[in-house]
């Protein structure tokens, strides 16, 4: 936060409940932190993020997204549903097929050549 003047500041704890942003948190000799960047919001608890997992990163926000209301992420949710159940329709039952006829015919041959 920046006082009347422009100087940055450490932020009370009240402000710090309702921010609302990305603060960059402080705590060591040269002014940084392991962990560096946290996501901050007065309906949920903090989130810090230590690594630099972007994939990380992008399904917590998506989760965030979906258990706060977002409509958007409702409707990838959905989306991703449905890719899935198409995924598993076209290619998965029918590898599952595939195999389950190629051990029949391999059972079949086994029983012939006795």
């Amino acid at each position: 936060m920046q006082d009347d003047e422009g100087n940055v500041r450490e932020m009370t704890r009240t402000e710090r409940k309702f921010f609302k942003g990305v603060t960059i948190e402080a705590g060591t000799e040269d002014g940084r932190s392991e962990n560096f960047y946290s996501q901050r919001s007065y309906d949920t608890p903090r989130r810090t993020y230590a690594s630099s997992n972007i994939f990380a990163r992008i399904v917590d926000s998506f989760l965030l997204a979906l258990l706060r209301g977002n409509r958007l992420a409702k409707v990838a949710m959905i989306l991703i549903g449905i890719a899935f159940a198409a995924l598993m329709f076209f290619v998965a039952i029918p590898v599952l097929f595939i195999l389950l006829a190629i051990g029949l015919a391999l059972l079949a041959l086994a029983k012939i050549s006795r």
